[in-house]
Formats: C-alpha cells, sequence, structure tokens
C-alpha cells in the first residue's frame, strides 16, 4: 500500500458585530476584533443589555491548486 500524504489548506477567518438594545436596537455599532469587549463595558458602564454575534468561517482547499 502506497499512500501519498496530500496537504490540506485551512483559511480561518472571524467577524464579529455588536450592539446596544437601548441605544441602536438590533442594529450593530460596533465590529472587528474588540467589538465583544466593547459591548461587555458598554452593559457595565450603562446597564444597558447588549449583544454581540460571532461568525467562525473555516475553508479547507488542497494545496496544491489542483481541482
Amino acid at each position: 500500500m502506497n499512500a501519498v500524504a496530500q496537504q490540506r489548506r485551512t483559511t480561518t477567518s472571524v467577524n464579529v458585530m455588536a450592539g446596544c438594545f437601548q441605544c441602536n436596537g438590533q442594529d450593530a455599532i460596533w465590529t472587528g476584533a474588540n467589538a465583544m469587549a466593547v459591548a461587555a463595558r458598554h452593559a457595565d458602564a450603562t446597564g444597558h443589555e447588549t449583544w454581540a454575534d460571532q461568525h467562525l468561517m473555516v475553508r479547507y482547499s488542497r494545496g496544491d491548486s489542483q481541482p
């Protein structure tokens, strides 16, 4: 049995958006890497109910770029 190891390329990215229900409803106010932290700080400072959504995307492909 002759197995050939293939390289698999993995790409990941994360999108984060957050907001405050009292200040802006369901529309995002903050986006990017520290959006969750800003939402948490806003909730602590104001007592408002905040939210944060995090979307993780993972893509796999062959490392040799063949179909």
